[in-house]
């Protein structure tokens, strides 16, 4: 079995040289390490030619470009697994081992798995919000599913990319991750569209990695500093479009509506500071979203 990391980053040269050396620190470590560097414009392009890595150089593309173009890179290094995380996860030293173990105790039924996720902490070792996973408990996404039996580890609703075990089969089932989407909202797609393939997500509790944020929050349009607005631009048109593929047109449309008219009351009630360019960006992407319809990338079939 070979295991590919890929690691995307992006001017944070401290967070992945202390990723890289957990990466190498396995127990079971990685067959290849993939660094998708999207135009960094510090001194990581210079640090990476001196690492036993293979590192591939780009114009910023976003998290979601970088993973696009991973995972096709790893699959066409001859992956089965390939294993995906951002510059800030720091995994601990048997992170992989135990996602594989969890993998190794499913036996045959491991054809029927799209990927497994770690569990994701903070530095204080609590959850980290961003990165909660949850159990899929509709019975009609069940009943789709090919996993003869319920799992030891739970089944889930979507993953993350902070740490995702993902199968090659489910990259040439599925296709790759919408790089349109630039940030935010591309590993929810992407697990969604594997799991409604008919291939489970799993959560394993038992592998653990931390996400060096600099807090532990659940982005909000009430509370979120205007700092991050700018990542909202793509992130909201990118929840509607999910709720497009995921959820029908009917789902979209009521998200719409209730962006375009319920959503900027909400803002003025909650929000003490900057509401004019929160509701601004709520307009703006609600109607971009409208028309945005990404493509499907897909891979060369081994």
């Amino acid at each position: 079995m070979k295991v590919v990391a890929i690691i995307v980053t992006f001017n944070r040269l401290p967070l992945l040289k202390k990723c890289i050396k957990q990466v190498k620190a396995q127990t079971r470590r990685p067959d290849l390490i993939i660094v998708i560097n999207n135009g960094s414009t510090d001194d990581t392009a210079s640090w990476l030619n001196d690492q036993d890595v293979i590192a591939y150089h780009s114009d910023n593309v976003g998290g979601a470009g970088g993973f696009s173009f991973g995972i096709a890179k790893a699959y066409s290094h001859g992956a089965d697994w390939i294993w995906l995380m951002d510059d800030d996860t720091i995994p601990n030293n048997h992170t992989l081992e135990s996602l594989l173990a969890a993998l190794h105790n499913l036996e045959e039924h491991q054809k029927h798995v799209g990927f497994l996720s770690s569990k994701i902490l903070w530095t204080d070792n609590n959850i980290h919000e961003m990165n909660r996973t949850y159990r899929l408990s509709d019975q009609k996404k069940l009943s789709r599913l090919s996993l003869p039996a319920q799992p030891l580890q739970p089944l889930i609703q979507f993953g993350t990319f902070v740490s995702m075990l993902l199968s090659a089969r489910a990259v040439e089932q599925v296709g790759l991750p919408l790089k349109e989407y630039f940030i935010w909202n591309d590993d929810v797609e992407y697990s969604k569209r594997i799991i409604n393939s008919g291939l489970a997500g799993i959560a394993v509790e038992d592998s653990i990695a931390t996400h060096e944020t600099p807090i532990n929050h659940i982005s909000s349009v009430f509370k979120d500093t205007h700092q991050h607005l700018w990542k909202y631009e793509y992130g909201l048109r990118n929840e509607l479009f999910t709720k497009r593929m995921h959820g029908g047109e009917l789902q979209f449309w009521i998200t719409w509506v209730h962006r375009m008219f319920i959503m900027p009351f909400r803002i003025i009630v909650n929000r003490k500071t900057h509401r004019w360019p929160f509701i601004k960006t709520i307009w703006n992407t609600s109607l971009r979203a409208v028309k945005f319809k990404p493509a499907i990338d897909w891979v060369e079939k081994r």
